[in-house]
């Protein structure tokens, strides 16, 4: 449909003549007439830009790295901090218990079956390896109904 009003002749004259010449964009079914053309490529040249004298030169880098001027309220930073304060002592001591807290506050091998079991054979290899007392591990493993035997057959294996 779009293609179809582009072709047609009612649709090419997008912005009244005008409209250009006061210095509205152009649109682009507009033609560029020899004159505007003539003007732009005036307007470029091939001098160099002269750097001392100008904007560039007065720019420090401190200004681009702190993304603009440093003008902020001197109590900024009070109120910053008594609202963080305040947010604080409310989640850390105000507000209630939930579900999810109670449930943060137990053990994590007890959510995770099979955790403790690994932790404790790759702290044992690495114990033994490193010439350290596995005792402990050994202790806990054979609790947790490890078959110690086997468990040093497979890191002897590997």
């Amino acid at each position: 449909m779009l293609r179809l009003l582009t072709k047609t002749r009612f649709a090419r004259p997008l912005a009244p003549a005008s409209s250009v010449s006061a210095g509205c964009p152009r649109f682009y079914a507009q033609k560029v007439t020899n004159e505007d053309q003539k003007q732009e490529e005036g307007a470029i040249s091939n001098e160099p830009i002269q750097f001392f004298g100008s904007q560039a030169a007065t720019w420090r880098a401190r200004e681009t790295r702190s993304g603009g001027s440093d003008e902020s309220l001197w109590y900024q930073p009070y109120v910053i901090s008594a609202s963080l304060a305040i947010f604080l002592l409310y989640f850390c001591c105000l507000r209630e218990e939930s579900d999810i807290d109670q449930r943060l506050e137990g053990n994590l091998y007890d959510h995770v079956s099979g955790l403790e079991e690994v932790q404790l054979t790759v702290n044992y290899r690495y114990n033994k390896e490193h010439g350290l007392d596995t005792k402990e591990q050994e202790k806990r493993l054979i609790e947790i109904g490890v078959d110690m035997k086997q468990l040093d057959a497979k890191l002897a294996a590997q």
